[in-house]
């Protein structure tokens, strides 16, 4: 009898966390979110080695695939479960595209980004991760953006994957009520 699609996807994530690479990640994504909020001299320092860059970024790319196949795939434990799952996914995705405008900005088009005249001190290595999360949760202050072609088109991409991912987790969320109250 020839599986499912979606069972095959579940296998195939469940054999990449029995082989290490979603403790790996998520040790990757703690380690450079805890570099960004607590040691700014070795985030530039990390950031400007380009090996380390890469695996940073397929880390979180690689993370954040796992848990939006759990999350779409599974079904959840609980409320808190799926909100942890939720944070770590957003985390995920904020930095993989942050890390993506940081290569843009030195490799692909710099500058990579713009700044108004009102803005203070310019500290690139911070200010992608800014963008990001900005761009993700849809804000959009307006004292930084994005340039070139492949910043403009990660920002749109960077959107619209923040808006399906809450779309997907209200979903679950919604699912996991009716469950609970027999619904």
């Amino acid at each position: 009898m020839e599986s499912s699609h979606e069972d095959r996807i579940l296998r195939l994530t469940q054999s990449l966390e029995r082989k290490g690479l979603y403790l790996v990640a998520r040790i990757v994504v703690l380690a450079l979110l805890v570099t960004i909020l607590f040691f700014p001299s070795e985030l530039r320092l990390l950031l400007g080695i380009p090996i380390l860059l890469g695996v940073m970024l397929l880390a979180n790319i690689a993370l954040a695939i796992i848990l939006l196949v759990d999350l779409l795939y599974s079904p959840q434990k609980s409320i808190g479960s799926l909100a942890v799952k939720y944070i770590y996914l957003t985390v995920c995705l904020i930095l993989a595209y942050g890390l993506f405008y940081y290569v843009n900005a030195n490799f692909l088009q710099p500058p990579g980004v713009h700044y108004t005249s009102t803005y203070g001190a310019q500290e690139l290595e911070y200010d992608v991760f800014y963008i990001s999360g900005s761009t993700y949760f849809t804000v959009g202050y307006g004292d930084i953006a994005p340039l070139g072609v492949y910043a403009r088109t990660a920002s749109v991409a960077e959107a619209f994957t923040g808006c399906l991912v809450n779309l997907v987790v209200l979903g679950k969320a919604f699912q996991s009520l009716r469950r609970l109250t027999g619904g």
